[in-house]
């Protein structure tokens, strides 16, 4: 008999949206392959402009972005939306203490790492001025060590100058030449040691003599490299050697200028004749010796035209 599939109405799905059937269903027979097919849709001139329109927004509405997604499900800020995920778990008192624990230890480890870099810094600055102060000393040492001795060279005056060269050979002094000084004569030390109730003994015997004898001397020993100097048994030391005609810086500041130049002058002339037993090249030193000697002479000149 024939088919009444033929004359059945289409299902709604097969409903153009014009009202009419579609042409691309087909019937029971048809293969499966042609229904796996998706209908091609065919718009002509005559198609309404409001259903693209709907068909456009429809496709629109179900296309969403993932970053739009992500804004509609993380923002927080819309009214009457609550927070997705777990709900808050309220504030114990173990949660306050661990907090209070955390904030002591952040602030313990800040207050560590500040006093730490403090200190660090405290030796550097330490340092720094030390190594200054240090700097100032040796400059000021320098200043003061400049071949002058007790007084700077350059803040001698003339008189100064004339002492200064006089000290540097006075053994050269005719006075000294004939009489030696210290005094090399042992009489003259024990009649000072006497006026003084001091006994001289041997360093050898020195453990085995008492402090004072029967009559009330003390002990003393004579330092080997210094005649006339000894010490007595509180290592005090006692010179004896003569301070009145002693080649002292004091001593020689008392004698006026042209007998300065007229000592010095003296000394440069016994030094120069005592050049000549030197087995050893001097012409140098006694071109400096002459030369010193003109210039010693010509200040003695002057300063004897001043009186």
């Amino acid at each position: 008999g024939p088919r009444l599939s033929n004359f059945c109405p289409p299902p709604p799905s097969s409903v153009c949206c014009q009202g009419a059937p579609c042409s691309g269903m087909a019937d029971d027979d048809a293969p499966l392959s042609a229904l796996a097919r998706a209908p091609s849709r065919k718009f002509d001139d005559d198609t309404p402009l409001a259903s693209l329109a709907a068909k456009r927004d429809s496709g629109a509405s179900k296309k969403v972005t993932p970053k739009a997604a992500a804004k509609t499900v993380a923002s927080p800020k819309q009214p009457g939306a609550k927070a997705a995920g777990k709900p808050k778990a309220k504030a114990g008192p173990g949660s306050a203490a661990k907090r209070k624990r955390d904030s002591s230890s952040s602030s313990g480890s800040s207050s560590y790492s500040t006093s730490s870099s403090s200190s660090d810094d405290a030796p550097l600055r330490k340092k720094g001025s030390r190594s200054m102060k240090s700097k100032s000393l040796k400059k000021k040492q320098s200043q003061d060590d400049d071949g002058g001795g007790a007084v700077r060279k350059k803040e001698r005056d003339a008189k100064e100058e004339l002492v200064a060269q006089v000290l540097c050979r006075w053994w050269y002094l005719d006075s000294y030449m004939k009489n030696e000084w210290p005094p090399q004569d042992e009489e003259f030390y024990q009649a000072r040691l006497t006026e003084r109730k001091l006994r001289k003994v041997s360093v050898e015997e020195w453990e085995w003599l008492p402090e004072v004898d029967g009559d009330g001397f003390h002990k003393v020993y004579e330092l080997s490299q210094f005649r006339g100097v000894y010490r007595n048994s509180a290592g005090e030391l006692i010179d004896l050697r003569p301070k009145e005609t002693c080649p002292c810086y004091n001593n020689f500041m008392q004698k006026d200028r042209p007998t300065l130049c007229k000592m010095l002058i003296q000394a440069y002339e016994n030094q120069l004749q005592d050049l000549q037993n030197c087995r050893y090249s001097s012409d140098k030193l006694r071109t400096e010796i002459k030369v010193a000697i003109t210039k010693t002479r010509n200040m003695f000149n002057q300063q004897s035209q001043l009186k």
